[in-house]
């Protein structure tokens, strides 16, 4: 361990020790949903982690939980560290702790202090060194971060079964990309209705339509730009695309999956990225995908399974009645950032983006309504782009971004509807807001402004 250098960087990164406050710049634009789930995971007494793509705004979100802490808690009783900056110049999280008692004498196996470790999954062993502080009922708490959501939960499902709270980290949604913009979401929507009340969400339309323009104009950036935070420092799209490849990129590629994994080929790990943010929203088998990336199948789901663990793609399996019938049906690849996606291909197709940003809004949806969320879509003789199953109902959802969707565009919907049994069924349009009856079924046309702003 280099303790002067750890010394140091505590007194540095640290710096409300001082100051008593959060500098506005680390704070930035309020996360509030995040925050208040951190807070009700906190009263828990778990250890919670922070699980997401790299720069999702997950440094951030614990800038902002320490300014919370600030307001009742002494600021020496709170500790920032980003296990990036220390690698190699400490052996475990213990050299943390121990250095910080040594620096401040507050003890925090016997006081109640708060350690905030950013990244923490690029640290060996780090499960089992948190679990010696709860074996031994430390009074101290921890708030940890990874981008690595897989290997997190890997490495806390025997060691910390029990005893850590797992919350994911999405790039901005929509209302948050609106927020951003200084619109306030909620003014005009205060809570967000069902998805299968059609009399709710004419409601919700009515309060939003005056503000529709607005809403537009920033939707078409959306799709330009992506979620990711950084974009409001930036705010020029030839140097934000430049940004995304060339850092958010390798970033993610080489350090949170190269490195972690110890990928043998990275190069074919790119290429592999780049074809799949080409091909995003189509389907697939492994034995198409491996012959188009002259791949073998075995490698294919290796690289595709640590792809999905850094949240770069997600992979939706058909909906069937067992695991065994779905794994032998093609898949369909999604791109988890449309703006990365843009960046990498130059592809500015508006339907592909309207279906990509539908589809991982619907999966956060999901994630925070039943654990291990699947997302799932359908195919038959005809097709339903996603199917929402939360365990408490199940909606088909098909995406048409057009103005006025035809009967021929809705056939796999109705047809799904029939088979399960369903009352109703979701179309997500351009603009076009009504609620149809085909074939005895329920269909509501929801414009994707206001859909991306009801999930």
């Amino acid at each position: 361990m280099d303790k002067e250098f750890l010394i140091s960087y505590l007194k540095k990164r640290n710096y409300w020790w001082e100051t008593k406050n959060i500098a506005p710049s680390d704070r930035g634009t309020q996360r509030q949903d995040y925050i208040d789930r951190i807070q009700e995971s906190d009263k828990l007494e778990r250890i919670i982690c922070l699980s997401g793509i790299r720069r999702s705004g997950k440094t951030t979100i614990l800038y902002q939980y320490i300014d919370l802490l600030l307001k009742t808690k002494k600021p020496e009783d709170i500790v920032y560290a980003k296990i990036d900056d220390l690698i190699g110049k400490i052996d475990s999280v213990h050299d943390i702790l121990n250095t910080y008692h040594e620096l401040t004498g507050i003890d925090p196996s016997r006081e109640s202090t708060y350690f905030l470790l950013d990244e923490i999954h690029i640290m060996k062993e780090w499960q089992l060194q948190l679990k010696y502080y709860i074996d031994a009922h430390a009074k101290c708490r921890f708030i940890i971060s990874g981008s690595s959501k897989t290997l997190l939960y890997l490495d806390a499902s025997e060691s910390l079964a029990g005893r850590i709270r797992f919350l994911d980290v999405f790039p901005l949604t929509f209302r948050e990309f609106l927020e951003f913009n200084n619109i306030d979401p909620s003014g005009m929507l205060p809570q967000k209705p069902a998805l299968e009340s059609f009399e709710d969400i004419e409601k919700a339309y009515h309060s939003i339509i005056a503000h529709k323009q607005s809403i537009m104009h920033f939707l078409s950036k959306y799709f330009d730009t992506g979620g990711y935070p950084e974009w409001f420092k930036i705010r020029d799209m030839e140097q934000w695309y430049r940004t995304i490849v060339e850092d958010y990129f390798a970033l993610i590629l080489f350090r949170d999956i190269v490195s972690v994994f110890k990928v043998k080929d990275p190069i074919l790990l790119e290429k592999m990225v780049r074809d799949i943010a080409a091909v995003s929203t189509n389907r697939f088998t492994y034995k198409g995908l491996s012959e188009r990336l002259d791949i073998d199948r075995e490698t294919l789901k290796l690289y595709l399974y640590y792809l999905q663990s850094s949240m770069m793609v997600f992979v939706a399996d058909v909906f069937a009645p067992s695991k065994k019938a779905a794994e032998k049906r093609a898949k369909k690849l999604y791109f988890w950032e449309e703006g990365l996606r843009r960046a990498l291909t130059l592809d500015r197709d508006d339907g592909k983006a309207a279906e990509n940003i539908a589809a991982w809004h619907l999966i956060k949806r999901g994630h925070e309504s039943k654990p291990f969320f699947e997302p799932y879509y359908w195919k038959n003789k005809h097709q339903v782009d996603f199917v929402y199953d939360d365990s408490k109902k199940v909606i088909p959802i098909e995406i048409k971004y057009r103005e006025h969707p035809t009967n021929a565009d809705l056939k796999g919907l109705i047809e799904f509807m029939d088979m399960e049994d369903l009352d109703i069924g979701i179309v997500v349009t351009k603009d076009s807001f009504r609620k149809g009856e085909l074939g005895g079924c329920r269909v509501l046309f929801i414009p994707i402004w206001l859909f991306l702003m009801l999930i």
